[in-house]
């Protein structure tokens, strides 16, 4: 393997949040096993224009962070000839070095430029690195965007055709959740044996319980007596808000401890919203980095985590399901997310509700506090340790071996 060349190929900007949970902790988290990689942005050619002196800074604080190089290339899937273009411009970095070189492919936007590079240098291999559900995620694409149905099933067509491609010429797939796999194993004749079931991971040096932080934070936020329900994340098309929001009105309406912390970079939706939904000083709204996102975490009682019935969430596995768990916090969690959902109810880590119904959700919550505080958060971390990002990268560091040494 002294040879061989890894690199890490992510089709979009290098946004905070989801990047640097998802991407670069996993590059670091992985070069800690041994098995170093470059990283690629393939953002789209006008997003890469329109953000350059952001995504210049951005490169700059990611290689700061990481052994490997940090490249920042248009990358097109629009149309034949920008796939092309994209193609060669990947090709002609990756294919500097000698050897094998074996690509992390995250999404299908990079696995799709990864795969046309593969048909044409046989030394370049690529892991399909599989987030979601491509049907699910166009049709909300076309509703939100207000597409015409025809124009969608073209989408949908195409989308599935590379997908197609994708899958046959990976060395292997990962996928986020069990029910992902199982439909890539139904509509595209995925053997399960090429694939590993890798879900969206937290740090354990981050996220954990901590019971001096905890109330040194409650305290600084003036909250001691609080019951904390905490929201991390964004408000748009893809989330939930204004039912979560209606279950958060229930919850504090049946009990005045209840207090709602929301972690969003949307401080004006999740603002407007609030007003019209819950009473005043009940609730706070921070824009929280994603290294103070722990401490909001230790201080709080129950995260949500709701989502509408749609296959996109079917199949999905939120960042923020394994930053609670590992930090001992139980999740009031819609029914058929993913594993999640499952992994709720085997290990009594909250409740799920079946539908956003607050009178449920006032219920589940009750119960959930009949169990000591601090039993309980003990519990829920001990069985969130199976998702944190160190056992996974150890595990991937020897995928990445094999793959690179096989013949």
């Amino acid at each position: 393997m002294s040879d061989a060349h890894f690199v890490f190929l992510v089709s979009d900007g290098p946004g905070a949040t989801v990047i640097d949970s998802q991407v670069v902790d996993a590059v670091v988290a992985i070069g800690e096993e041994g098995v170093h990689f470059d990283l690629f942005f393939l953002p789209p050619p006008r997003q890469y224009l329109e953000h350059f002196a952001f995504f210049a800074r951005r490169r700059r604080e990611i290689a700061a962070r990481v052994e490997g190089r940090v490249r920042m290339l248009p990358g097109s899937r629009s149309t034949q000839l920008g796939v092309g273009v994209s193609t060669l411009l990947v090709a002609s970095e990756l294919l500097r070095t000698r050897g094998r070189v074996v690509a992390h492919a995250r999404a299908d936007g990079a696995a799709h430029l990864a795969n046309h590079v593969a048909t044409r240098c046989p030394r370049f291999r690529y892991v399909y690195d599989a987030r979601g559900d491509v049907e699910g995620e166009t049709r909300a694409n076309a509703v939100a965007s207000g597409r015409s149905p025809a124009a969608t099933e073209r989408e949908i067509a195409t989308r599935l055709r590379q997908r197609q491609a994708i899958i046959d010429g990976a060395a292997h797939v990962l996928c986020v959740s069990t029910v992902l796999r199982d439909r890539f194993v139904a509509s595209h004749g995925l053997d399960p044996a090429r694939s590993t079931i890798v879900p969206c991971v937290a740090d354990a040096d981050k996220f954990g319980p901590d019971a001096a932080e905890r109330a040194r934070a409650r305290r600084e936020l003036g909250l001691e007596d609080r019951f904390l329900l905490v929201y991390p994340g964004r408000f748009g098309t893809w989330h939930y808000n204004e039912e979560t929001f209606a279950v958060v009105r229930g919850l504090m309406d049946a009990d005045p401890s209840v207090y709602f912390l929301i972690l969003t970079p949307d401080t004006e939706a999740a603002a407007s919203l609030a007003k019209h939904t819950l009473p005043d000083g009940r609730y706070a709204i921070h824009s929280a980095r994603h290294d103070e996102v722990p401490r909001f975490l230790r201080a709080a009682d129950l995260g949500l985590l709701l989502r509408a019935p749609d296959p996109l969430n079917e199949v999905a596995c939120p960042t923020k399901f394994a930053e609670y768990v590992m930090s001992g916090l139980p999740v009031l969690i819609s029914a058929g997310i993913g594993d999640c959902s499952g992994f709720v109810e085997t290990q009594r880590a909250g409740a799920v509700l079946r539908a956003p119904d607050p009178a449920a959700a006032v219920a589940a919550v009750a119960a959930i506090r009949r169990e000591p505080a601090d039993a309980r958060r003990a519990r829920i971390a001990a069985a969130g340790a199976a998702l944190s990002r160190q056992r996974f990268a150890r595990d991937m560091a020897a995928l990445y071996r094999r793959i690179a040494e096989a013949p």
